[in-house]
């Protein structure tokens, strides 16, 4: 039987990406936004040399965290480019940073037309819904996220990543958002739009997997449970399961 339904975030809930940048290349408004703020306050950093020195090392600190082997962290990724660059920045101008970093991408972000009314019909299902996000943001930017959409009357539980220090596909993420719902595995579901991170996690943890596929996808070696378009075409898997 099944009693609760995990979700990720980005691509899945909301779309962070609706003109479906590469990922690198998406982030580089955030970079860019962020370069700026630090410069007009004094530190001598050199565009094209600060952004190489984020973006070059953030697919493998993310591939790292998602082996467990480490956090990532949207602050400590801008420190280390700043010093990597000769500059010490505040703590302050870190935290500020942060915030202009995430601003122009935050800006984008839109919600999937059939995100409200599968959430609200899950739960007239009284079933529980967690969400559980691989991201390197601090949570409360995500939090308002969910609020600027009205999605958090729905949620039950949520946690990110970089707050907790452990990611998908990791089985202690996973656990933390079972255990906060009072749900074992066998009664949950999870649905994601990354694969080789929601699915394969869920599945080891003794979940079901649903895969939100997104344009584009490249085929795998991952077999979700079952996939999906849109999320609507969620319900009547969890009616028949």
């Amino acid at each position: 039987m099944i009693r609760a339904v995990l979700f990720d975030l980005g691509g899945t809930l909301l779309d962070y990406n609706p003109d479906h940048l590469p990922w690198l290349t998406w982030e580089r408004a955030g970079v860019e936004s962020a370069h700026a703020y630090l410069v007009a306050r004094g530190y001598d950093l050199a565009a094209e040399t600060f952004a190489a020195r984020f973006v070059d090392a953030l697919p493998e600190r993310w591939e790292r965290a998602a082996q467990g082997k480490g956090n990532l962290r949207l602050g400590d990724r801008l420190r280390e480019a700043c010093v990597a660059c000769g500059v010490a920045p505040s703590p302050e101008d870190v935290e500020e940073a942060i915030a202009r970093y995430i601003a122009p991408l935050d800006a984008r972000v839109t919600i999937y037309e059939d995100t409200v009314t599968t959430l609200d019909a899950l739960c007239q299902r009284e079933l529980k819904i967690g969400l559980v996000s691989n991201t390197m943001w601090p949570g409360e930017f995500h939090r308002r996220d969910l609020e600027r959409y009205g999605l958090v009357p729905y949620l039950d539980h949520t946690v990110f990543s970089a707050d907790v220090g452990v990611w998908k596909p990791q089985p202690g993420i996973y656990h933390l958002s079972l255990d906060a719902l009072g749900v074992a595995a066998n009664e949950a579901v999870f649905v994601g739009d990354r694969p080789e991170h929601d699915i394969l996690g869920a599945q080891r943890v003794g979940m079901r997997g649903v895969h939100k596929r997104r344009p584009g996808d490249a085929s795998n070696d991952v077999h979700p449970d079952a996939a999906i378009t849109h999320l609507a075409e969620l319900l009547p898997l969890i009616d028949r399961w």
